[in-house]
């Protein structure tokens, strides 16, 4: 981490001083998960627990931006255009927020993003329920309720993470399947909802939803990991006191910018998420427009929403596996929908060719999300692993906003449902690419995901002292 130093052109000598010195605390009290013994036991499950619960109801949030839209046109009778900026807002922040639930993190602790994430979209909710107007709804919903998303969509992945060593990908899978779970079973509760208490009872009753994130999030007592990362982070500023913490973390985050692997798995996550933003966009759509009824449409997302749960925890159990290359997991789950996506227009005639387009979308969807921890901690280790995945997140808000905006423009511009589902499937496509680069630059040293922390915290204890343990957990 010595070459990685902040550049800034020229430096006096006191500021080289502050580095080194920096640079000499922060290998002295580099942390290893192999080094602790509540990793996989006892409280973790209960952890696990939680984050399952939170991403359950944040992928409600977050995929039932349809249903509120609805409910949002029925109740303002405002144009489509303006009423889906709510909606938008929200889906955005949730991603481009990833740095500032990072920021949290490392700040205080994973379990205060959470139950600030509770707070948030419960305060959202509930006054949108109330609210006068759509622009009033744009803040409340699109503002408030995107910063409580983001703040603990990250956070719920980093506390697996830092609760589980051996098991760390399948706990990574089964936590976040309950993405799919919430979709497939809180979705016609918020239909029913809906139809029986009207928009604003939806709304409160959505508020009432989101606040079980705050009993969630206080179940995430820092585990012993967690409090190590944290302790060594306050060292570092206690070093440096000649900057502020916004400055700290702003190192951070550009020390972790100047490794290629993680620019390019940046690449990756926004052509990733243009590309399914991309195709769920107009899915729907499609199906209608290739004869079949909004019913039988509604049933098929539905399908990939139940099946996203299973491919995501069957790939956590190959990830746990020791000799899985996760990143061929990565890099291959995204090449297997970008191939699924370019046949798909052309087995769209019949009803058994969207079942099995489905069925693949959904089986293969969620990995990428399930390893994203596990490829990423390659390269930066755990000490910087919220800093990595929050700047993934917040580069695929980007992907997340350009892609409806590219499939309405592409629509207006007289283009067919079947060129923005190939588009999409070349995104993905680059997507893979992308991911699969980084294999160019992996350590030599790491033969396996689990090698990462485990096969180096073995390697620490025959080391010559802290400088070279500091140098296998960089690598």
């Amino acid at each position: 981490m010595k070459g990685n130093s902040l550049e800034k052109g020229t430096h006096d000598e006191d500021e080289n001083e502050i580095l080194k010195q920096q640079d000499k605390a922060m290998e002295q009290h580099d942390v290893s998960s192999a080094e602790h013994k509540d990793l996989d036991t006892g409280w973790a499950w209960v952890v696990l627990f939680a984050s399952f619960g939170t991403f359950c109801l944040l992928g409600t949030s977050l995929y039932s931006v349809g249903i509120i839209q609805s409910v949002l046109l029925q109740k303002y009778k405002e144009s489509i255009t303006l009423t889906s900026w709510p909606g938008a807002v929200n889906t955005a922040l949730m991603s481009l927020g990833g740095p500032l639930s990072s920021a949290m993190v490392d700040r205080f602790s994973c379990r205060t993003a959470i139950v600030s994430s509770g707070i948030f979209l419960t305060i959202g909710y509930l006054a949108t329920g109330f609210a006068t107007n759509i622009y009033v709804v744009i803040f409340t919903y699109g503002f408030i309720g995107g910063i409580g998303g983001a703040l603990g969509y990250t956070a719920a992945l980093i506390v697996v993470g830092l609760n589980f060593r051996k098991r760390r990908h399948l706990a990574v899978g089964i936590a976040v399947a309950g993405v799919g779970a919430g979709l497939f079973v809180l979705a016609p509760v918020l239909q029913l909802s809906r139809d029986y208490y009207g928009s604003s009872g939806f709304f409160i009753i959505m508020a009432a939803m989101m606040a079980n994130i705050l009993v969630f999030g206080t179940l995430c007592f820092p585990s012993e990991l967690e409090k190590a990362t944290q302790q060594q982070r306050k060292h570092e500023i206690k070093v440096d006191k000649t900057r502020n913490s916004f400055l700290q973390s702003l190192q951070c985050y550009l020390r972790v910018l100047s490794k290629v692997p993680v620019i390019l798995l940046c690449l990756c996550m926004f052509c990733y998420v243009l590309g399914v933003q991309l195709i769920y966009q107009h899915l729907p759509n499609f199906i209608v427009a290739k004869g079949f009824t909004a019913i039988q449409a509604a049933f098929l997302v539905s399908l990939s929403g139940l099946l996203t749960i299973f491919g995501r925890v069957l790939t956590g159990i190959v990830a746990n596996l020791n000799r899985v290359n996760c990143t061929i997991l990565y890099s291959g789950s995204m090449a297997v929908v970008a191939i699924i996506s370019i046949i798909y227009p052309f087995i769209a005639k019949s009803f058994a060719g969207h079942v099995i387009y489905m069925v693949v979308l959904g089986l293969f969807f969620g990995c990428p999300y399930v390893t994203i921890m596990a490829v990423t901690l390659k390269f930066v280790g755990i000490n910087f692993i919220s800093a990595a995945i929050g700047l993934q997140y917040c580069v695929a808000g980007v992907g997340s906003i350009v892609g409806p905006v590219l499939a309405g423009f592409l629509i207006d511009q007289g283009g067919s449902y079947e060129l923005s589902i190939l588009i999409a499937a070349f995104c993905i496509a680059f997507a893979s690419i992308f991911s699969a680069a980084t294999e160019c630059f992996k350590p030599k040293d790491i033969q396996t995901p689990l090698d990462t922390e485990f096969e180096v915290g073995e390697k620490i204890r025959h080391s010559d002292g802290p400088c070279e343990h500091s140098k296998m957990l960089k690598e």
